[in-house]
Protein backbone atom coordinates (compact mmCIF):
# COMPACT_ATOMS: atom_id res chain seq x y z
CA UNK A 1 0.00 0.00 0.00
CA UNK A 2 1.50 3.38 -0.95
CA UNK A 3 2.51 5.73 1.81
CA UNK A 4 -0.02 8.54 2.16
CA UNK A 5 0.22 11.62 4.34
CA UNK A 6 -2.48 11.49 7.00
CA UNK A 7 -3.59 14.41 9.15
CA UNK A 8 -3.31 14.16 12.90
CA UNK A 9 -6.42 14.46 15.06
CA UNK A 10 -8.50 17.63 14.77
CA UNK A 11 -10.23 20.05 17.07
CA UNK A 12 -12.80 22.71 16.31
CA UNK A 13 -13.41 26.14 17.75
CA UNK A 14 -15.98 28.85 17.04
CA UNK A 15 -15.26 31.67 14.62
CA UNK A 16 -17.17 34.82 15.52
CA UNK A 17 -17.31 38.10 13.68
CA UNK A 18 -19.64 41.03 13.20
CA UNK A 19 -18.77 41.49 9.52
CA UNK A 20 -20.45 39.43 6.81
CA UNK A 21 -17.63 37.10 5.82
CA UNK A 22 -17.41 34.68 2.94
CA UNK A 23 -14.47 32.83 4.47
CA UNK A 24 -12.90 32.91 7.92
CA UNK A 25 -10.35 30.87 9.84
CA UNK A 26 -9.05 31.16 13.39
CA UNK A 27 -5.84 29.59 14.74
CA UNK A 28 -5.84 27.14 11.85
CA UNK A 29 -3.16 24.45 12.09
CA UNK A 30 -2.50 21.45 9.87
CA UNK A 31 0.01 18.72 10.60
CA UNK A 32 0.64 15.59 8.57
CA UNK A 33 2.35 12.41 9.71
CA UNK A 34 4.22 10.31 7.16
CA UNK A 35 6.54 7.42 8.02
CA UNK A 36 6.56 8.53 11.60
CA UNK A 37 7.64 12.08 10.81
CA UNK A 38 5.43 15.11 11.36
CA UNK A 39 5.20 17.99 8.89
CA UNK A 40 3.58 21.27 9.89
CA UNK A 41 1.82 22.63 6.80
CA UNK A 42 -0.11 25.47 8.47
CA UNK A 43 0.71 27.11 11.78
CA UNK A 44 -1.81 29.30 13.60
CA UNK A 45 -3.37 30.92 10.53
CA UNK A 46 -6.03 33.59 10.94
CA UNK A 47 -7.79 34.96 7.88
CA UNK A 48 -11.03 36.81 7.09
CA UNK A 49 -12.37 37.36 3.59
CA UNK A 50 -15.38 39.60 3.06
CA UNK A 51 -18.31 38.23 1.12
CA UNK A 52 -17.85 39.07 -2.52
CA UNK A 53 -14.12 39.67 -2.10
CA UNK A 54 -11.47 38.33 -4.45
CA UNK A 55 -8.43 37.23 -2.43
CA UNK A 56 -5.30 35.67 -3.85
CA UNK A 57 -2.93 33.60 -1.72
CA UNK A 58 0.69 33.66 -2.81
CA UNK A 59 3.82 32.19 -1.27
CA UNK A 60 6.64 29.69 -1.82
CA UNK A 61 5.87 26.18 -3.01
CA UNK A 62 4.90 23.96 -0.10
CA UNK A 63 3.83 26.84 2.17
CA UNK A 64 0.30 25.51 2.69
CA UNK A 65 -1.69 27.58 0.18
CA UNK A 66 -3.55 24.61 -1.27
CA UNK A 67 -3.85 23.01 2.16
CA UNK A 68 -5.77 26.06 3.37
CA UNK A 69 -8.05 25.93 0.33
CA UNK A 70 -8.69 22.20 0.89
CA UNK A 71 -9.71 22.86 4.49
CA UNK A 72 -12.21 25.52 3.41
CA UNK A 73 -13.50 23.15 0.71
CA UNK A 74 -14.05 20.35 3.25
CA UNK A 75 -11.46 18.15 1.56
CA UNK A 76 -9.26 18.15 4.64
CA UNK A 77 -9.97 18.32 8.38
CA UNK A 78 -7.67 20.72 10.24
CA UNK A 79 -5.56 19.45 13.10
CA UNK A 80 -6.78 22.36 15.19
CA UNK A 81 -8.50 25.69 14.78
CA UNK A 82 -11.68 26.45 12.88
CA UNK A 83 -12.72 27.36 9.35
CA UNK A 84 -16.03 28.79 8.20
CA UNK A 85 -17.64 29.26 4.80
CA UNK A 86 -20.46 31.82 4.84
CA UNK A 87 -20.46 31.47 8.61
CA UNK A 88 -20.92 27.69 8.46
CA UNK A 89 -18.72 24.68 8.94
CA UNK A 90 -17.21 23.71 5.56
CA UNK A 91 -19.11 20.40 5.59
CA UNK A 92 -22.41 22.25 5.95
CA UNK A 93 -21.50 24.61 3.12
CA UNK A 94 -20.52 21.64 0.94
CA UNK A 95 -23.82 19.84 1.57
CA UNK A 96 -25.59 23.10 0.74
CA UNK A 97 -23.57 23.30 -2.49
CA UNK A 98 -22.46 26.82 -1.60
CA UNK A 99 -19.07 26.61 -3.29
CA UNK A 100 -17.56 25.54 -6.58
CA UNK A 101 -13.99 24.48 -7.33
CA UNK A 102 -11.58 24.91 -10.24
CA UNK A 103 -8.19 23.18 -10.23
CA UNK A 104 -5.07 23.54 -12.37
CA UNK A 105 -6.19 20.52 -14.41
CA UNK A 106 -9.69 20.90 -15.91
CA UNK A 107 -10.51 17.24 -15.05
CA UNK A 108 -13.12 16.99 -17.80
CA UNK A 109 -14.71 13.67 -18.73
CA UNK A 110 -13.29 12.95 -22.19
CA UNK A 111 -16.32 10.95 -23.35
CA UNK A 112 -18.76 13.75 -22.58
CA UNK A 113 -19.36 16.83 -24.71
CA UNK A 114 -18.66 20.35 -23.49
CA UNK A 115 -22.33 20.83 -22.66
CA UNK A 116 -22.59 17.56 -20.75
CA UNK A 117 -19.42 18.29 -18.80
CA UNK A 118 -20.87 21.65 -17.79
CA UNK A 119 -24.17 20.00 -16.84
CA UNK A 120 -22.57 17.30 -14.69
CA UNK A 121 -22.90 18.90 -11.20
CA UNK A 122 -26.56 19.68 -11.86
CA UNK A 123 -27.14 16.13 -13.07
CA UNK A 124 -25.63 14.80 -9.84
CA UNK A 125 -27.95 17.14 -7.91
CA UNK A 126 -30.95 15.68 -9.72
CA UNK A 127 -31.92 18.89 -11.49
CA UNK A 128 -34.37 18.29 -14.34
CA UNK A 129 -32.71 18.11 -17.75
CA UNK A 130 -34.34 21.24 -19.27
CA UNK A 131 -33.22 23.36 -16.31
CA UNK A 132 -29.70 21.97 -16.10
CA UNK A 133 -29.20 22.33 -19.85
CA UNK A 134 -30.41 25.94 -19.81
CA UNK A 135 -28.13 26.75 -16.87
CA UNK A 136 -25.12 25.04 -18.44
CA UNK A 137 -25.66 26.87 -21.73
CA UNK A 138 -25.86 30.18 -19.86
CA UNK A 139 -22.58 29.46 -18.06
CA UNK A 140 -20.88 28.41 -21.30
CA UNK A 141 -22.02 31.67 -22.85
CA UNK A 142 -20.59 33.52 -19.85
CA UNK A 143 -17.14 31.94 -20.44
CA UNK A 144 -17.27 32.51 -24.20
CA UNK A 145 -17.94 28.96 -25.39
CA UNK A 146 -21.25 29.37 -27.17
CA UNK A 147 -21.03 27.26 -30.33
CA UNK A 148 -18.74 24.66 -28.75
CA UNK A 149 -21.41 22.75 -26.82
CA UNK A 150 -21.11 19.58 -28.92
CA UNK A 151 -17.30 19.48 -28.97
CA UNK A 152 -15.30 17.08 -26.82
CA UNK A 153 -12.38 17.97 -24.53
CA UNK A 154 -9.79 16.55 -26.94
CA UNK A 155 -11.01 19.03 -29.56
CA UNK A 156 -10.35 22.04 -27.33
CA UNK A 157 -7.24 24.02 -26.44
CA UNK A 158 -6.02 24.06 -22.86
CA UNK A 159 -7.54 27.47 -22.27
CA UNK A 160 -10.90 26.38 -23.63
CA UNK A 161 -10.86 23.26 -21.46
CA UNK A 162 -10.29 25.45 -18.42
CA UNK A 163 -13.24 27.63 -19.44
CA UNK A 164 -15.42 24.51 -19.44
CA UNK A 165 -14.15 23.72 -15.94
CA UNK A 166 -15.08 27.24 -14.80
CA UNK A 167 -18.52 26.96 -16.41
CA UNK A 168 -19.03 23.62 -14.65
CA UNK A 169 -18.10 25.16 -11.29
CA UNK A 170 -20.41 28.11 -11.89
CA UNK A 171 -23.36 25.96 -12.96
CA UNK A 172 -24.43 25.56 -9.31
CA UNK A 173 -24.40 29.36 -8.89
CA UNK A 174 -22.03 29.10 -5.93
CA UNK A 175 -21.57 32.00 -3.55
CA UNK A 176 -17.93 30.95 -3.03
CA UNK A 177 -15.44 29.91 -5.71
CA UNK A 178 -12.20 28.10 -4.89
CA UNK A 179 -9.54 28.29 -7.61
CA UNK A 180 -6.27 26.40 -7.11
CA UNK A 181 -3.77 27.68 -9.72
CA UNK A 182 -6.38 27.37 -12.48
CA UNK A 183 -4.23 29.09 -15.12
CA UNK A 184 -0.81 27.86 -14.01
CA UNK A 185 -0.34 25.47 -16.93
CA UNK A 186 -1.36 27.96 -19.64
CA UNK A 187 0.79 30.20 -21.82
CA UNK A 188 1.04 33.86 -20.85
CA UNK A 189 -1.20 35.19 -23.63
CA UNK A 190 -4.01 32.73 -22.80
CA UNK A 191 -3.53 33.37 -19.10
CA UNK A 192 -3.89 37.13 -19.51
CA UNK A 193 -7.04 36.70 -21.57
CA UNK A 194 -8.60 34.35 -19.01
CA UNK A 195 -7.69 36.78 -16.22
CA UNK A 196 -9.79 39.41 -18.01
CA UNK A 197 -12.66 36.98 -18.50
CA UNK A 198 -12.53 35.89 -14.87
CA UNK A 199 -12.74 39.53 -13.78
CA UNK A 200 -15.84 39.97 -15.91
CA UNK A 201 -17.44 36.83 -14.46
CA UNK A 202 -16.65 37.88 -10.90
CA UNK A 203 -18.20 41.32 -11.41
CA UNK A 204 -21.35 39.78 -12.90
CA UNK A 205 -21.91 37.01 -10.35
CA UNK A 206 -20.17 38.47 -7.24
CA UNK A 207 -18.92 35.24 -5.62
CA UNK A 208 -16.34 35.24 -2.87
CA UNK A 209 -13.16 34.00 -4.57
CA UNK A 210 -10.16 32.31 -2.95
CA UNK A 211 -7.49 32.13 -5.65
CA UNK A 212 -4.16 30.29 -5.32
CA UNK A 213 -1.34 31.41 -7.60
CA UNK A 214 2.43 31.63 -7.94
CA UNK A 215 2.19 34.69 -10.20
CA UNK A 216 2.64 38.07 -8.53
CA UNK A 217 1.31 39.92 -11.60
CA UNK A 218 -1.79 37.73 -11.74
CA UNK A 219 -2.48 38.09 -8.01
CA UNK A 220 -2.29 41.89 -8.17
CA UNK A 221 -4.37 42.16 -11.34
CA UNK A 222 -7.23 39.98 -10.09
CA UNK A 223 -7.53 40.67 -6.42
CA UNK A 224 -9.09 42.99 -3.90
CA UNK A 225 -6.49 41.66 -1.45
CA UNK A 226 -3.29 39.64 -1.74
CA UNK A 227 -2.32 37.42 1.19
CA UNK A 228 1.35 36.46 1.48
CA UNK A 229 2.50 33.28 3.20
CA UNK A 230 5.86 32.26 4.61
CA UNK A 231 7.74 29.05 3.80
CA UNK A 232 6.62 25.97 5.75
CA UNK A 233 5.29 26.00 8.35
CA UNK A 234 2.83 28.24 6.53
CA UNK A 235 1.93 31.48 8.25
CA UNK A 236 0.35 34.66 6.90
CA UNK A 237 3.01 37.35 6.92
CA UNK A 238 1.20 40.20 5.14
CA UNK A 239 -2.16 41.17 3.68
CA UNK A 240 -2.05 43.85 1.00
CA UNK A 241 -5.15 45.73 -0.13
CA UNK A 242 -5.24 46.15 -3.91
CA UNK A 243 -6.78 49.54 -4.59
CA UNK A 244 -6.69 49.45 -8.38
CA UNK A 245 -9.88 50.84 -9.93
CA UNK A 246 -12.64 48.61 -11.21
CA UNK A 247 -13.31 47.27 -13.72
CA UNK A 248 -9.86 45.85 -14.35
CA UNK A 249 -8.95 45.97 -18.03
CA UNK A 250 -5.90 45.37 -20.22
CA UNK A 251 -4.97 49.00 -19.53
CA UNK A 252 -4.79 48.24 -15.80
CA UNK A 253 -1.44 46.56 -16.43
CA UNK A 254 -0.07 49.91 -17.66
CA UNK A 255 -1.18 51.79 -14.55
CA UNK A 256 1.79 53.02 -12.44
CA UNK A 257 -0.13 51.97 -9.33
CA UNK A 258 -0.23 48.40 -10.68
CA UNK A 259 3.58 48.37 -10.91
CA UNK A 260 3.83 49.80 -7.39
CA UNK A 261 1.66 47.03 -6.00
CA UNK A 262 3.51 44.31 -7.93
CA UNK A 263 6.77 45.66 -6.48
CA UNK A 264 5.33 45.72 -2.97
CA UNK A 265 4.11 42.12 -3.18
CA UNK A 266 7.47 41.04 -4.59
CA UNK A 267 9.29 42.83 -1.77
CA UNK A 268 7.12 41.14 0.86
CA UNK A 269 7.71 37.74 -0.74
CA UNK A 270 11.45 38.32 -0.92
CA UNK A 271 11.59 39.32 2.72
CA UNK A 272 10.04 36.01 3.84
CA UNK A 273 11.27 33.55 1.24
CA UNK A 274 14.25 34.98 -0.61
CA UNK A 275 12.04 35.58 -3.66
CA UNK A 276 10.97 31.96 -4.26
CA UNK A 277 7.26 31.83 -5.00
Amino acid sequence: MPDVDTPTSSADAPVSTLRPLGLAATALCQRFVSRGEETVALDNVDIEIDRGGFVSIIGPSGCGKSTMLRIFADLLTPTSGAARVNGKHPSEARVGREFGMVFQSPNLLPWKSVLRNAMLPLQVMGVARPEREATARAMLELVGLTGFETRYPAQLSGGMQQRVAIARALSMRPSVLFMDEPFGALDEITRDRLNLELMSIWRQLSPTVLFITHSIAEAVFLSTQVVIMSPRPGRITATIDIDLPMPRTAETRDDPRYYELVSRVRHELTSVSGGAA
